[in-house]
């Protein structure tokens, strides 16, 4: 790290029961410090803090465990260990931008500043965790905590949702009726993993040596939270997830779409509300967020460990219904977008896996591989298996032979919301009036 002080950013990423951080150098983004905070908030659970510090070649690792750590109380432990591993930085007074990852904007067309004084952001932010219940009340605690431990700090609220308002009104609306009672936002497909998708397309774009809105990718972020997206001209043209992420690829927990009434006569109170992450959801949004999914079919939301029971001696049928679902759910929504790209008169540049799941997991790429024949397309096995980590952030697994790309790349989502944030405050700058 520089000995000089430093202007810095810092990156947050509230999932459910999750923070993932880095602190960045400005204006080059060279990472000083990343981490992460699992278990949060988790009953019964230890919150575990893993810091990395990064000097030159160097890196520094370190633990931290403590049970029953509320969001608020792991993001001071977090604000405060990163003052103390980089004094030459000024610690916690050189932060001047904190760039927040947030699943829901609604209609928000930019990011979304807000300071002290300038706090009415958090109204709108609170009335959509409703359509992100297990996320976005998270990052309004955040914020909160960014406005007490870093007063002097401008908070950028960077929506996944921005990466998908190019879509066209014949993908995003729903065919009902409006409601009787205007909700807060329009009851329409928003689409979620905006800046996992961003970075995919700009890593890829480069790979390619293409300009970004040349480029045709059909593209599966694939983890804990899963989607698929149709990325048309460098512009989302289609996505799985809709009016929240729910819809679409079942998840970890998630249960992807199912028949709307199903969950009435799988849970005779669905309508009844109850607590969940400081807020309140019915219990059907709480069953088909929390109860269902991967979990709900083997056991476990841990795609690795279902892979890992595949060839078990007796067979184990719960880890082989979920693992041929989930492959099944990702071909219905592949093979579409590739169909309404190539039908156009597009060309493919590639088919991308990302996520956890995507970048992980070999046995479901050659799967899904298997059926991109129809489109010439070929997994190469020695590729696809090769666990070089020297290879960059985007990996070429399809065969010499293939007609279409077939790619792995590493999303980096805290990445592209600092660059994010980070060049609208070039831009725009905020008000201080």
């Amino acid at each position: 790290m520089s000995s000089d002080s430093s202007d810095l950013l810092l990156a947050v990423n509230c999932g459910s029961s999750s923070i993932k951080f880095k602190l960045f150098e400005q204006p080059d983004l060279n990472v000083l410090i990343s981490g992460s905070a699992s278990n949060v908030a988790v009953k019964g659970a230890r919150a575990l803090i893993k810091y990395t510090v990064h000097a030159g070649q160097l890196e520094e690792e370190r633990e931290e465990e403590e049970e029953g750590m509320a969001y608020d109380e792991v993001f001071e432990r977090i604000i405060n260990h990163l003052e103390s591993s980089s004094p030459e930085h000024q610690g916690r007074h050189a932060i001047s931008i904190v760039a927040h990852r947030v699943v829901h904007g609604g209609t928000q067309s930019d990011p979304m500043l807000i300071y002290k004084g300038h706090e009415e952001g958090l109204e709108l932010l609170d009335k959509l965790s409703e359509f992100a219940p297990l996320h976005n009340h998270r990052s309004v605690t955040t914020v909160r905590s960014c406005l007490e431990h870093l007063p002097k700090s401008t908070q950028v609220l960077c929506f996944d949702t921005l990466f998908h308002a190019s879509l066209p009104p014949h993908i995003y609306t729903y065919p009902l009726e409006p409601p009787k009672e205007e909700p807060p936002i329009p009851l329409r497909k928003y689409g979620a993993h905006g800046l996992s998708y961003a970075s995919i397309l700009r890593d890829t774009a480069d790979f390619l040596g293409k300009p970004q809105e040349q480029c045709n990718l059909v593209v599966a972020h694939l983890g804990s939270g899963a989607s698929v997206c149709m990325i048309r001209h460098g512009k989302s043209a289609d996505t799985t997830m809709g009016l929240s992420p729910l819809e679409g690829l079942p998840g970890g927990t998630r249960s992807g779409s199912v028949d709307p009434i199903l969950i009435f006569h799988h849970t005779a109170s669905a309508s009844e509300m109850v607590e969940q992450g400081g807020g309140v959801v019915s219990k059907a949004e709480l069953v088909l967020n929390k109860q269902a999914g991967l979990q709900a079919l083997a056991g476990t939301s841990d795609f690795g460990k279902i892979v890992s029971r595949l060839d078990a001696t007796p067979r184990d049928e719960p880890a082989e219904l979920a693992y041929a679902l989930f492959v099944d759910r990702v071909l219905n929504f592949v093979g579409a977008y590739m169909l309404k790209l190539i039908g156009a008169g597009e060309s493919v540049d590639g088919v991308v896996f990302s996520g956890g799941i995507g970048e992980k997991g070999a046995r479901l790429r050659a799967d899904v591989g298997k059926y991109l024949s129809a489109f010439g397309g070929q997994v190469d096995k020695a590729r696809n298996e090769s666990k070089d980590e020297d290879e960059g952030n985007v990996k070429r697994i399809s065969s010499d032979a293939s007609k279409i790309g077939i790619f792995v790349c590493k999303t980096d989502e805290e990445a592209q919301c600092a660059r994010m944030a980070r060049d609208w405050m070039n831009e725009h700058g905020r008000d201080d009036s």
